[in-house]
């Protein structure tokens, strides 16, 4: 039958808070805010939490009588408690023991410290259901994130909302994790991914970056400096080292190789580049989108491609190295000198 009851905290140093007085029958008889205290309710350590349950109607008669005689001249949401009390309702307050509930935020330093027991919750959460978490003081989980078990999270890892993690993953050191899905078995180390799928037992990084609209299917590889985007790779294909590929469908078992890209803008329209099963791409490959890359098909390292290669053809699109003999030599000679004039 209380008209209000407050969520109130014990401190030892109550000092900010507002003072919870109680009457001789364990009822709240008021609260008193820190600059309005007497020295007497000063030293009462039973703070205000900030935390109502009130009766509605009962609330907003009170809140028609609240004046601003105070020192701050503000009006005191608080004063509603001393009012009830006056007109004979009675106002209960409980005590938590969970001093984390209680906490206030006034200043950044009390934010930081509000967001330091929200992450310890999150984190005790995961570590009681079967995922290991190396730091938990290194580690940020965002309420939400889904983790299953076995898990292994390393320090400096960040998992922000909308993440779906796996079992048996290992994920970090630093990686970073928004709004995606991680299959089971996958590994991702010194990695950022955005909004993308990544497969059972793929692995990330390090230093990879996956952004919106990544897909990777079952076993793929992505190594270190390599980008993606709207990007979908099949079962098994690896694009292993400074890559990127954009606006792409990659099949499986596909071989991207190193500093390999898919030249997917024309400074006004995104295009997309298509690359069959069990394809090959050597090194330094450009793919000028949109274009197509049958299956089995393989593009000879350094070629620049616009024209489709059909299944099982080899692509080969670079000038025909020439050798002339001795001329290095005649180079040298020829800086030298003109070196030689442009010192004096």
């Amino acid at each position: 039958g209380a008209a209000a009851t407050v969520l109130t905290a014990s401190f030892a140093d109550p000092a900010g808070y507002g003072r919870v007085i109680r009457g001789e029958d364990g009822t709240v008889r008021r609260i008193v805010e820190q600059k309005d205290c007497s020295a007497e309710e000063a030293a009462v350590q039973e703070i205000n939490t900030g935390t109502y349950c009130f009766d509605n109607r009962k609330l907003f008669e009170a809140l028609a009588n609240v004046k601003n005689e105070n020192a701050q001249g503000e009006y005191y949401l608080t004063d509603v408690v001393g009012l009830l009390k006056s007109a004979g309702e009675v106002v209960q307050g409980y005590c938590t023991s969970d001093l984390a509930e209680a906490i206030g935020v006034n200043d950044r330093v009390a934010l930081a410290e509000a967001e330091r027991f929200m992450r310890e919750r999150i984190n005790r959460d995961h570590l009681l259901n079967g995922v290991t978490i190396i730091d938990p003081q290194n580690t940020y989980i965002e309420a939400g994130v889904v983790i299953g078990a076995d898990t292994v999270l390393y320090p400096g890892s960040v998992l922000r909302a909308g993440t779906v993690i796996g079992e048996d993953c290992v994920i970090g050191p630093n990686a970073e994790i928004t709004a995606s899905e991680v299959g089971d078995g996958a590994a991702i180390k010194f990695s950022v991914i955005a909004e993308s799928v990544v497969g059972p037992e793929s692995t990330v990084g390090p230093y990879a970056n996956l952004r919106p609209g990544s897909k990777l299917g079952r076993g793929c590889k992505i190594g270190d400096f390599v980008e993606l985007k709207n990007a979908v790779l099949d079962d098994g294909s690896k694009v292993s080292h400074l890559s990127y590929v954009g606006d792409a469908v990659v099949g499986k078992d596909v071989n991207i190789g190193c500093g390999a890209i898919t030249v997917n803008y024309d400074g006004f329209n995104k295009a997309v580049t298509e690359i069959g099963d069990h394809a090959f791409i050597g090194s330094n490959v450009n793919l000028i989108a949109p274009v197509k890359v049958g299956d089995g098909a393989y593009v000879v390292a350094g070629s620049t491609v616009t024209q489709d290669v059909p299944a099982g053809d080899l692509a080969i699109a670079r000038e025909r190295q020439v050798n002339k003999p001795g001329y290095a030599d005649k180079i040298r000679a020829r800086a030298k000198a003109k070196k030689e004039r442009n010192s004096k």
